[in-house]
């Protein structure tokens, strides 16, 4: 395992910690919205208010296990699809009301993603999606305990392109929108988790160490996502 590949993997278990650390602080007081909730599943009887449960602020840890990048363009026949997974964390606000939910959500994600050359690019280039994140809206519907949702907004990211042969580098910020949806789970009168897909769309961007006449890509990204929510 390479330096730079170490490096990023305890960044992000170290923003995933930062995440889980300032949503779930310890503290001894009994009303003290921001103590560390319980883990332990709830029964329909045990659960307090399942309206309450879903509204309030977010600040929660977040993962991805599918970070598939399919990079398109005229440079897309030189790069491998990147692929891996992220970690990062989200901040947000649900307002629920009549069984409809109505949120606000931007998170941001270090990304583990990456790929070889192939074709005329193999053993030449290499690509890494180095982070991505999306403000965004959500709409869900409550159906008890569950609750399924759909989302969309804005969507941004960072993609480097690497000529292997020379070690020069192009890096280019991504802007795009993203949709999808997902479907939500009270747990217990704390926590609720959840598992959601997006589909983002990024604009096409020049990379400059491509070859004249391939050096357009245009990023998709499939993203796959888990976790819990903890609202306060």
């Amino acid at each position: 395992m390479s330096a730079v590949f170490q490096t990023r993997i305890g960044a992000g278990i170290a923003l995933s910690i930062l995440a889980l650390a300032v949503s779930l602080p310890n503290t001894a007081h009994a009303y003290d919205p921001f103590r560390i909730p319980s883990l332990a599943w709830a029964t329909d009887g045990e659960l307090v208010d399942i309206d309450g449960s879903r509204n309030g602020f977010i600040l929660s840890p977040d993962w991805a296990i599918n970070d598939q990048v399919n990079l398109k363009g005229s440079g897309g026949s030189l790069l491998k699809d990147t692929a891996g997974i992220s970690i990062g964390g989200k901040l947000g606000y649900d307002y629920y009301a009549n069984n409809i939910l109505l949120g606000f959500i931007t998170d941001a994600f270090y990304s583990f993603a990456d790929g070889k050359g192939r074709g005329a690019g193999a053993g030449l280039y290499k690509s890494e999606l180095n982070y991505y994140g999306t403000v965004r809206g959500k709409l869900g519907v409550g159906l008890g305990r569950w609750l399924p949702y759909a989302t969309g907004g804005y969507a941004y990211g960072g993609l480097e392109v690497k000529d292997i042969t020379t070690g020069a580098k192009s890096s280019q910020g991504l802007s795009g929108w993203t949709y999808g949806g997902g479907l939500e789970y009270i747990w217990n009168n704390e926590l609720t988790v959840y598992a959601g897909y997006r589909r983002i769309d990024f604009d096409s961007e020049t990379f400059s160490v491509l070859p004249v006449g391939q050096r357009t890509i245009t990023p998709q990204m499939d993203v796959i996502d888990f976790g819990f929510v903890h609202r306060f």
